[in-house]
């Protein structure tokens, strides 16, 4: 199983050397995948998008925001230049996905995205730009640490601080119900809002960004036991993917993983 998962090593004369591997997967309940993933190694752009809407409408809005990045980033010069040119690829795919809903009819298409930029020119500098509550997340030193925020009831209500105790109290409650009703989704709102979070990049860092297929199936501690296990980014993917299928694979699963530096 996943046998056609395999790790790719991006390496150029110079700068950051870089290895990764994929996997989408429709899952054992849903009759169709809708998430979409773009790698654009050069450059180093890592993004996942997790779609919803009626009919074939999800996955349509995936497409057309990874389409929308590889259009727009794959023109730009530098990394400053990729981070402004995904931030303009979220709102022209947020237009192109609203334009889309209304000629096919959709009463509510949308997708999630989150994408993940480092620097190849040198180690250090890194930017997630996310809509939604696809996540990303870097191993590093033995640590597993979340770096996205979930755009979800769930998600905001926790990250309040004017939170009360028992508003708190009622969150644990309920937080099974609120965690899947987004907050923010591209295509949902005339304007979409990204938020964007700077990170520092260290050579040996494992990252993975994924869609909410993965850590629905997966506790934390479970995610950071199969990065600890070590092995190249496709042994990595397989072994969560591996997990997920025996925890019931209950949606659709979109994992992109890749390691600064190459070997592990």
């Amino acid at each position: 199983m996943f046998e056609f998962v395999k790790s790719v090593f991006c390496r150029r004369k110079t700068g950051v050397p870089v290895e990764f591997a994929t996997l989408s997967e429709r899952g054992l309940v849903r009759p169709d995948n809708q998430d979409h993933f773009l790698v654009l190694c050069e450059r180093g752009f890592f993004c996942v998008a997790d779609g919803m809407g009626g009919g074939e409408g999800g996955a349509k809005a995936s497409e057309i925001a990874c389409a929308a990045m590889k259009r727009m980033v794959s023109r730009s010069k530098d990394f400053p230049g990729m981070v402004k040119a995904a931030a303009g690829a979220v709102r022209e795919a947020n237009s192109e996905i609203r334009e889309y809903a209304k000629k096919a009819g959709y009463r509510q298409m949308a997708t999630t995205v989150t994408a993940l930029m480092i620097d190849r020119e040198r180690t250090g500098d890194g930017v997630i730009g996310y809509v939604g509550d696809s996540r990303a997340y870097r191993y590093r030193g033995g640590e597993l640490a979340q770096l996205t925020h979930d755009h979800t009831l769930a998600g905001e209500l926790s990250r309040s601080k004017a939170a009360s105790r028992a508003a708190a109290a009622q969150l644990g409650a309920r937080a099974g119900m609120l965690a899947h009703i987004l907050t923010r989704a591209v295509g949902i709102e005339p304007d979409v809002q990204t938020e964007w979070r700077k990170i520092d990049v260290k050579s040996g860092d494992l990252y993975l960004v994924c869609t909410d297929g993965v850590y629905d199936m997966l506790a934390q501690e479970t995610i950071r036991e199969a990065c600890a296990a070590g092995g190249q980014t496709d042994e990595i993917v397989r072994r969560l993917a591996r997990l997920i299928v025996e925890a019931g694979a209950e949606d659709n699963y979109t994992i992109v993983a890749f390691r600064i530096g190459g070997d592990s």
